[in-house]
């Protein structure tokens, strides 16, 4: 196992086992320094990642992969891992909820929105796998890419980056609490249909954390955030503790 400041390299880049992350983050919450060492590191990551040229593969590519695939012995899935989902035909939801939300953010109620040219600079203190960091850099770098902060009557600083080409999006938090034990927050989207199930937002306390949202963002949809049970719900069972509205 890895120790002292040679764990932050590598947290940076989502190598460490669950024992050594846990460990590295208990550390984090007592150390300004290890901190701000860990956000540069990602914020660097990520900035690597948009140097590189997007490379177009080869027509065959997903043939050959897949039949690779075919012939490969498989390892047993993870189990208990705290950020798996349902697919998106297993989550869409009917409804909308009853009761207001308890915060709605929106663009159009005097919030800051930001259009085109958005700096690297947000990122996790708990990376998530490299799909998301990756989709986290498509979205910062669209042309396209659209950018509404605000900050809730708690201190909690939220932001909602998306690109309507793309049809995805990634929510920035700072300074929320952590859900309950044996609870999870889990992130919708919210259209004229009701709201759809799109992941889990994974926060620990005294650090920032970001997710990009599963499924496709349409055109009207609002973003909300639910305290659901462990696991995650097909639709929503609460009310939602927040709500972001882009429009």
């Amino acid at each position: 196992m890895m120790k002292g400041d040679n764990l932050s390299g590598a947290y940076s880049l989502n190598a460490l086992s669950a024992a050594e992350r846990e460990a590295h983050e208990a550390a984090l919450r007592g150390s300004d320094e290890a901190r701000n060492e860990a956000t540069e590191l990602q914020d660097t990551a990520v900035l690597l990642g948009l140097a590189v040229a997007p490379v177009t593969p080869s027509a065959d590519l997903r043939a050959r992969l897949l039949a690779q695939v075919a012939v490969t012995p498989q390892l047993r899935a993870m189990e208990n891992r705290a950020d798996a989902v349902a697919g998106p035909a297993e989550t869409k939801a009917r409804l909308r909820w009853s009761r207001p939300a308890t915060a709605i953010v929106s663009a159009a109620a005097a919030v800051a929105l930001i259009v085109g040219g958005i700096a690297v600079g947000t990122t996790t203190l708990r990376p998530e796998p490299s799909y998301q960091a990756s989709q986290m850099a498509a979205i910062t770098a669209a042309d396209d890419v659209q950018e509404l902060d605000t900050t809730l009557a708690g201190g909690e600083k939220i932001t909602l980056r998306w690109s309507p080409e793309l049809a995805s999006s990634v929510i920035i938090v700072d300074g929320m609490a952590p859900a309950p034990d044996d609870r999870v927050y889990q992130l919708w989207y919210i259209g004229e249909s009701g709201p759809r199930a799109a992941g889990f937002l994974p926060v620990t306390e005294g650090v920032e954390a970001w997710q990009v949202l599963e499924g496709d963002m349409h055109t009207g949809d609002q973003i909300g955030v639910t305290v659901e049970p462990a696991g995650g719900s097909k639709k929503p069972s609460t009310d939602p503790v927040m709500v972001i509205d882009p429009a």
